[in-house]
């Protein structure tokens, strides 16, 4: 996933060119990158994706076309609970922690069960 995220066409993304994200994204990005654990950012109002190797399964068919996508196209049968989620954290930088959080998701079209394990925080920046 490095290099794919290093030869992703970014500036057709709100993110715009690698060259002018802060310094913030390119530690989260490169923090995630570097994890053996199935990782995601979600960066800005439109909550942009840049994920890992190991977050690949999660997304079964929509992998590679996730990576740069808004999480709302993205996963739009989990959007009406992920959704107040997201803006508790990104209005009120509250942090979020969920543990065997059950989700029914169509990662290859199909309806599956979901177990996941998620901490949301705002990052400075």
């Amino acid at each position: 996933m490095a290099a794919r995220v290093r030869h992703h066409d970014w500036s057709n993304t709100p993110l715009g060119a690698i060259a002018q994200w802060p310094a913030s994204l390119r530690v989260a990005v490169g923090s995630v990158l570097d994890s053996p654990l199935p990782m995601i950012v979600l960066w800005g109002p439109q909550l942009i994706q840049v994920y890992n190797d190991a977050y690949q399964p999660i997304l079964g068919k929509r992998h590679p076309a996730a990576l740069g996508q808004p999480t709302r196209e993205c996963w739009p049968e989990v959007w009406a609970f992920n959704e107040p989620i997201y803006r508790r954290v990104q209005d009120g930088g509250e942090r979020v922690h969920f543990e065997d959080q059950e989700y029914v998701i169509e990662p290859s079209g199909v309806p599956e069960s979901r177990v996941l394990h998620r901490y949301l925080h705002a990052s400075p920046g």
